[in-house]
């Protein structure tokens, strides 16, 4: 078989199964009820304005801004029948000033009526994971529930055509893209059956090639998805999300295939069919299982076709076949609660690469809380990375097999009466890398440690609260060794009935990195003083010493940054 008559084959096929979801199908963002409306008040405003003062001074190094600037700034919140509409303005006396409108270029409104909601503007929907997925356009949605049953439509923008930039280096020019989706469905939340159908795709009418080798080609995609979810038992759920996408890389290309037949010739009203056209395909399901309130078990298995891509949603990770279990329980009246999985994943499902990836994943976390007081969580996880030959045979030394493995432990204390209150918490985190390819292992293999040390003491009678704390950081391998390590005290105290606020932080670290060796300290008081609740005042300074032993590499310096700041919320 050629390779035309292959890609017509597969497309023959993708067309039918799609052509069977055209047949069944009739021609999110947060809503403001209107069922509510009596009750909302028809134009409220809202907001604040502030002005700030802020110096910067620096000894050892230029200074990495100017010495002394103010500003003003202003926020406006104004609602119309519970529609928000944000307007803000910022001015420096260090810079231009800048108007923002929430953009009303990217304004947009969900009303919503009993079982009806209305989009319109620049929105997002969700009609399943594999086709019109929160992709934002600009344009307008319907979201119908009568009963039992799920509709939805939208028809809008996705992008605005624009030419490219010569003084920008990173400027690509883009066509205008509109596209449309539909859903239907029937059931309730525990069992429902949704079919969808999402067409987007780039404007040619007036297409001329680009001379930059750059520029895309249009594109044009149609996706059918299937979702469901049945409680097959009040214990056992059945879950299912698939869709078929057909993909054109470019829309302009002249080869085009002559399709025969009521479905395929149906189709080829709805997307152009070329050369570049290619099926895909992706789904997951799973099946659950729940013992009880605490204890349950499952398995999930998800496939996704190499390039898999819907123009209705941002990113996919394909090229992958992945099959994992979980579970979950609480022991002990849930004083212990245990959860783990583990999964197979590979990839190149087509076989078109060098090498095939396979992973084994898994993980384990653990909770057991003693009593009120004492408790401690722990987590492990495991993943390998196992390459074997696709296309081409594998040479040994550059076989990438490795293990990473994660281990942390977290004990604490938490006491707390009438007058004061204790917390204590250790952190024990430990990371290996292990490279079985006795080739790499000296290069890669790599060790990482991490310990915290925390407790914090609270006065609950005179607002006060100390914290205290240690770590220490280390990294090693064959070719590299780095530790940090220090301390950490903060003070923070609440005055006048919690009208005035005081805080003070510390830290000081030791750096010990590939012998340039150095410390860090870092101190900020901040001053937050409230005599009304429209009216707040804030005083911050900041001060950062860096220090190095060997002044060839790093240059040491001090930073000193304050601010004042006034606000008025109305």
């Amino acid at each position: 078989m050629n390779p035309r008559s292959y890609i017509n084959s597969n497309i023959r096929i993708a067309c039918w199964l799609i052509l069977i979801q055209i047949l069944m199908l009739p021609p999110r963002a947060e809503a403001q009820d209107l069922a509510n409306l009596k009750n909302v008040k028809p134009f409220t405003v809202g907001g604040s304005v502030g002005l700030s003062s802020v110096f910067y001074n620096a000894n050892g190094i230029e200074n990495r801004q100017s010495p002394f600037s103010y500003g003003f700034n202003a926020n406006l919140a104004m609602s119309v029948y519970g529609i928000s509409l944000p307007l803000s303005f910022v001015w420096y006396n260090q810079q231009s000033s800048t108007f923002n409108y929430p953009s009303f270029n990217r304004f947009g409104i969900s009303p919503k009526y009993k079982w009806i909601t209305v989009h319109a503007g620049h929105r997002n929907m969700r009609l399943s994971e594999y086709t019109l997925n929160g992709y934002t356009f600009l344009g307008a949605g319907v979201e119908l529930t009568p009963g039992k049953f799920r509709m939805s439509a939208m028809y809008g923008k996705f992008n605005q055509n624009a030419d490219k930039n010569p003084y920008m280096l990173d400027s690509i020019p883009r066509y205008t893209r509109r596209g449309w989706a539909a859903k239907i469905g029937y059931g309730t939340e525990k069992r429902f059956v949704d079919l969808s159908m999402l067409r987007i795709g780039d404007d040619i009418d007036n297409y001329m090639p680009s001379p930059y080798p750059e520029a895309p080609t249009p594109v044009q995609n149609l996706a059918l998805g299937l979702t469901t979810v049945m409680h097959i038992t009040p214990k056992l759920i059945f879950s299912f999300d698939g869709a078929i996408s057909c993909y054109t890389h470019n829309a302009a290309d002249s080869s085009r295939f002559t399709l025969s037949g009521f479905g395929t010739a149906l189709l080829s009203n709805l997307i152009t069919i070329n050369l570049t056209s290619v099926p895909f395909t992706a789904f997951k399901t799973s099946l659950a299982y729940k013992f009880n309130a605490s204890a349950g078990a499952g398995i999930e298995y998800r496939r996704i076709d190499p390039e898999y891509q819907s123009l209705g949603a941002y990113f996919f990770n394909n090229d992958l076949e992945v099959i994992s279990f979980n579970a979950n329980a609480g022991l002990l009246k849930n004083k212990v609660i245990l959860r783990g999985s583990l999964g197979i994943q590979h990839d190149n499902l087509g076989n078109t690469k060098k090498f095939t990836s396979q992973r084994i994943v898994g993980s384990f976390a653990g909770t057991v809380n003693f009593n009120q007081n004492w408790g401690v969580d722990a987590n492990w996880s495991n993943y390998s990375t196992n390459q074997r030959a696709g296309r081409t045979a594998i040479i040994d030394t550059l076989r990438l097999f490795q293990v990473n493995n994660t281990f942390s432990v977290t004990p604490r204390f938490v006491k707390a009466n009438a007058v004061r209150s204790h917390f204590v918490m250790l952190n024990i985190n430990r990371m290996q890398l292990d490279d079985k390819n006795k080739t790499t292992a000296a290069q890669t293999e790599t060790q990482t440690t991490v310990l915290m040390a925390n407790y914090s003491l609270g006065f609950l009678k005179s607002r006060t609260n100390l914290t205290f704390g240690l770590n220490h950081t280390g990294i090693a391998n064959n070719m590299y060794e780095g530790k940090t390590y220090g301390g950490s005290l903060s003070v923070a105290k609440a005055l006048f009935s919690n009208k005035f606020s005081l805080n003070w932080a510390n830290a000081y670290t030791i750096n010990q990195v590939g012998g340039n060796d150095g410390q860090t300290f870092n101190s900020y008081l901040s001053a937050t003083f409230r005599p009304h609740p429209k009216h707040a005042f804030n005083l911050g300074v900041n001060f950062i010493s860096n220090t190095y032993l060997n002044t060839e590499t790093s240059l040491s310096y001090n930073e000193t940054r304050g601010d004042i700041r006034y606000a008025y919320t109305f």
